[in-house]
């Protein structure tokens, strides 16, 4: 494969990883939304809608990696991006089982690392397809 094709398929992979980690930055967006609604007298339902908003994230950001596994195997010296933005297991069995304002606190404080995190790949990413087409 010539290296326009190569160049042409990252491009493209790149994208579709920047349109998964938009959607789950949105999603965390709402993730965030819902536990503040939780913090301030939320209940079951509430609790469950935000791990549902960060579940959905998580499988965005599981596609975006495949996306960037795709881009970086087309670009030779790319380095990776590490995304790791993993928000289930104890923490949602205590949130939703240990219902308090203690484990809400915790909760929105990952919430918003990951986001931090999916915000950091996103720059990262665009940065590196930007500097792809132009060249």
């Amino acid at each position: 494969m010539d290296s326009n094709a190569r160049m042409g398929e990252a491009i493209r992979a790149a994208n579709e990883a920047l349109e998964h980690l938009g959607r789950a930055a949105d999603l965390l967006d709402d993730a965030s939304r819902w536990g503040v609604v939780d913090m301030l007298g939320g209940n079951m339902v509430t609790t469950l809608l935000k791990h549902r908003k960060i579940d959905d994230a998580q499988d965005e950001v599981n596609a975006a990696k495949r996306a960037l596994q795709l881009f970086v195997g087309r670009i030779e010296g790319v380095d990776g991006v590490g995304l790791n933005v993993e928000l289930g297991g104890v923490l949602q069995f205590f949130d939703i089982f240990c219902d308090n304002i203690i484990n809400d606190l915790f909760a929105q404080r990952r919430i918003k690392e990951s986001q931090r995190r999916v915000d950091e790949a996103i720059a990262e990413v665009t940065r590196v397809r930007d500097q792809l087409c132009r060249m």
